[in-house]
């Protein structure tokens, strides 16, 4: 029976079978033999022990209790040994580079940070390197997102920012371009980087060569190592800065989101009722609608908070499989909400095209006909909302979208006009929903009662019900209002005829016609209405006295 050791490989605890240690050990001491006569040997023999160790971890997370021999025998395989390149002929490393890649797999491109492409995280370097496009085309996006979007584009750079690991290592950086990870890659790579630090040094060196020769040396070198210091400290204030004035925004949003989250939570009982006012049950808008909210709320306050803890513990290496759900989830409730958004749009396309319906008036006697608005039949036990404009109970839902317009009648007498307009996914439904509303004006005496606004049936959605109630005057004869009819209706006493569909608001008078008193008469004439204002007489008339029209009696008691 083989024994089970542990070992600390490149900060990782593994746990390897003493034979495979042994094969394990042999195979690094020859690395680190032969990559001592290289450049930067030491820092290659670092990154692929760490690129070891990372593919022994995958293995143990797939089950695997320790490392044998044959997994320490494919990794030798996958990372090439130092016999393979001397072994082969000088000059023709590409080609058999080249012949390799014609028979082994392209490596899986890893979505990273690019640590060495970066303005702020190195989010947009990654992305460019992991699509073959140049990073600056990202940042543009990001840029545009966050201003045009409402912020949209800030919440998913922090998640990406979250859910995506930097590559520091040579291995990682061939993992986000994609190259094949072994012996001779990350030697390239580890080259490629020394060279590169060499020759910024080198132009550094000969920017100051010529100032700093001669007399001037000496203060050459002290004016280098001023802007050197000067440019470090303005970066280092400049990084900071940036960095707590992301934090700050990303606490910012994380409080929002969860106090967005409290109130849905706290006001639901509230909300779904005029949640079922305007989706339609049991269909894709309301078995999308919940899901929709949860992803795009919830998985920005778990990023968040990912982040905000990872940040405040010092831990570095996070799990990059859990941040991809996470963004799948988010995009995800993105998509459910463009899809109840689209099915929501179809349900308003058409508009409906109902002829008026004419409601009988009982003509009232001494030409003048009063105007009230009738008592309201809900209780305090309903959902109302917008100033109780809208108003749901069990069985009906109330909607004072009403608009009331005087016109001169073209007869001797007083009329009304009712149009019911809707919208639908169809013409038929438009017009069916619109059939649906219910005005029930009412009379007695010279007093017409106008409901508080229209009602719906049970369990119907709105689709943009609206009604406009046409009040038809006679030339000669009078028109009694009070101040309910300006605060409870949008009123139009001169007739005008504006698109009935489109000119609209609710509730809402304005600040002349609260000037009028307590009572104003209308008056039709053949050029159009005029408005009488005697208190006096008008209050003697009104229905605060028994709803009765009291004749031009002059003794007032």
């Amino acid at each position: 029976m083989k024994k089970i050791i542990n070992i600390n490989l490149s900060s990782r605890l593994i746990p390897i079978e003493d034979t495979a240690y042994e094969a394990l050990r042999q195979y690094l001491d020859s690395l680190k033999s032969y990559f001592s006569k290289e450049e930067g040997g030491d820092e290659i023999v670092a990154d692929i022990e760490s690129r070891i160790a990372e593919l022994f971890q995958d293995k143990l997370k797939k089950g695997a209790h320790c490392i044998t021999d044959e997994d320490v025998a494919a990794v030798k395989v996958s990372m090439g040994t130092p016999e393979q390149f001397d072994d082969a002929p000088a000059g023709s490393g590409a080609q058999s580079q080249d012949s390799n890649d014609q028979f082994t797999p392209r490596p899986r491109k890893r979505l990273y940070r690019d640590p060495e492409n970066k303005v702020l995280s190195g989010v947009c370097g990654g992305l460019g390197a992991y699509f073959n496009i140049d990073p600056v085309i990202f940042r543009i996006i990001f840029v545009l997102l966050a201003i045009g979007g409402f912020g949209t584009g800030v919440l998913v750079y922090f998640i990406l920012w979250v859910a995506t690991p930097s590559a520091d290592t040579a291995a990682e950086k061939l993992e986000m371009r994609g190259e094949k990870v072994d012996l001779n890659n990350i030697k390239a790579t580890i080259q490629e980087e020394l060279s590169h630090m060499k020759d910024q040094m080198k132009n550094v060196g000969k920017d100051f060569q010529n100032f700093s020769q001669g007399r001037g040396k000496q203060v050459g070198n002290d004016l280098e190592r001023f802007f050197v210091n000067l440019a470090q400290g303005l970066g280092k204030v400049l990084v900071f800065v940036t960095k707590g004035f992301f934090y700050f925004l990303a606490v910012v949003i994380l409080i929002c989101l969860i106090v967005t989250g409290i109130a849905i939570a706290i006001s639901s009982a509230a909300l779904f009722p005029l949640k079922n006012l305007l989706l339609t049950a049991h269909s894709v808008q309301s078995y999308l609608f919940w899901p929709a909210v949860v992803l795009l709320l919830g998985i920005p306050v778990v990023a968040l908070l990912t982040f905000i803890i990872r940040k405040l513990t010092g831990i570095k290496q996070g799990n990059r499989y859990a941040g991809y759900t996470l963004v799948f989830l988010w995009l995800l409730g993105l998509v459910f909400a463009g899809i109840v958004g689209s099915s929501l749009a179809k349900d308003f396309r058409r508009r409906s095209n109902l002829p008026a319906e004419v409601v009988a008036v009982q003509q009232p006697t001494h030409n003048k006909l009063i105007l009230r608005v009738a008592p309201g039949i809900f209780n305090g036990d309903d959902f109302s909302w917008f100033d109780d404009n809208l108003i749901v109970a069990d069985d009906t839902t109330m909607i004072n979208l009403v608009k009331l317009r005087v016109e001169k009648s073209a007869t001797d007498s007083f009329g009304v006009e009712v149009y019911r307009y809707s919208q639908g996914r169809t013409l038929a439904q438009a017009n069916t929903l619109a059939g649906d509303i219910h005005f029930n004006v009412t009379q007695k005496d010279s007093v017409l009662y106008i409901p508080q606004g229209f009602s719906l049936p049970p369990h119907s959605t709105f689709r943009g019900q609206r009604l406009v109630m046409v009040l038809k005057v006679p030339v000669g004869k009078n028109l009694e209002i009070n101040d309910d009819i300006y605060r409870h209706f949008s009123f139009d006493k001169y007739g005008r005829r504006h698109n009935d569909e489109d000119d609209w608001y609710i509730g809402i008078h304005s600040d002349d016609d609260e000037d009028n008193g307590n009572h104003t008469r209308l008056k039709m004439t053949p050029d159009g209405v005029t408005e009488e204002n005697n208190s006096a007489k008008i209050e003697r008339d009104s229905v605060e006295n028994t709803y009765h029209y009291k004749g031009n009696d002059t003794t007032h008691r």
